[in-house]
């Protein structure tokens, strides 16, 4: 069985502002589909934030995982759920749901620039709509940039300060740092 990424403890930053400005393309030009989750209930809102909240683990932002941890919890999603997805073990949800989670987060992990396994999208295609899919598409991209930006900051921010953080945007460090 197929499960969402629960591995990478490492906050993902972009690399470069071209990759930042390459991922707001890509979301741009999926404006559709996510004017029609947030204004036309596309995906409810269970569904949304399970996504949101499989992303933001995938990306290791722990910032957005809580607070679309108590979304979903006010969404409608169990504890239950939001533990299995954290450990992800998505044995716990149904199929559609562990189907949505999974598509979403293989498109996470790749960036989505990789093509993700036949079987996963198979499985997605078997359980959602293609509407449905394109929506899930969207808000994982959102959510995506979303966690990306917010940790790429918090690097920046660090090195500002004269931390370093694990995985922080490819900038060589220097021997010393200048006094």
């Amino acid at each position: 069985m197929a499960t969402a990424a629960t591995s990478i403890r490492t906050p993902r930053t972009f690399a470069s502002p071209a990759e930042w400005a390459r991922d707001v393309v890509g979301l741009a030009q999926r404006s559709g589909p996510l004017t029609a989750v947030y204004l036309r209930g596309r995906l409810d809102a269970t569904l949304r934030e399970r996504v949101m909240v499989a992303v933001s683990r995938v990306n290791a932002c722990g910032g957005c995982t809580f607070v679309h941890q108590r979304w979903a919890l006010r969404a409608g999603v169990s504890s239950e759920e939001l533990e299995a997805i954290g450990l992800g073990d998505l044995a716990a949800l149904d199929e559609r749901s562990r189907a949505a989670v999974v598509y979403a987060s293989a498109l996470a992990e790749g960036g989505f620039r990789r093509p993700i396994a036949p079987e996963i999208t198979a499985a997605a295609e078997e359980r959602l709509s293609v509407d449905e899919m394109s929506a899930i598409e969207a808000v994982a991209r959102l959510m995506a940039l979303a966690n990306l930006s917010v940790s790429t900051a918090e690097a920046i921010a660090a090195r500002a300060r004269g931390r370093t953080m694990t995985g922080s945007p490819r900038v060589p460090e220097s021997p010393t740092r200048p006094r």
